[in-house]
């Protein structure tokens, strides 16, 4: 047993219709698994997963990758590709048979067009917890994104 993810992501466009939906499953990535150990070990200011970003890689990350792809040509500001994750954005579930799921909604407000997004990951301060990838979306002003994200968490036999 392993801890797994999943993702949901949901685009809406100022009138609430669904504009675009992707789903993708989660890679922990070896600097994700460093943020768990140093939590459970109470090391190094532990930081709780407290944001979002978008990326444009097209294949899944290498373990040892610590940030997500940039925009091919550079021009999009990097706070352009992050969002924050509230407090009330974030649940856990601890009835479930064998896992432990933590549930994240995070919305993220686009304040540049995003031409062909293609992954995601959550951030406990700069450090990347996750890679996610998926089919090219764009992301403009004005719409409703967010990620919903399920991680589980095992315990028993």
């Amino acid at each position: 047993m392993k801890a797994t993810g999943r993702l949901r992501l949901t685009v809406r466009s100022a009138d609430g219709a669904l504009a675009a939906e992707r789903r993708a499953h989660n890679t922990v990535l070896r600097g994700g698994a460093h943020i768990v150990a140093r939590l459970f070990a109470g090391q190094d200011d532990p930081a709780p997963i407290d944001a979002v970003g978008v990326g444009f890689g097209q294949d899944v990350a290498d373990i040892e990758a610590t940030q997500l792809t940039p925009p091919p040509d550079g021009a999009i500001p990097a706070e352009a590709l992050r969002g924050p994750i509230g407090a009330d954005g974030v649940s856990i579930t601890s009835d479930q048979p064998n896992a432990v799921v933590v549930s994240i909604a995070a919305r993220f407000t686009p304040t540049v067009e995003l031409p062909d997004v293609t992954e995601a990951g959550l951030l406990a301060g700069d450090r990347l917890y996750n890679q996610v990838v998926f089919e090219p979306v764009t992301l403009r002003p004005g719409q409703e994104v967010t990620f919903f994200w399920d991680v589980e968490f095992p315990f028993g036999h």
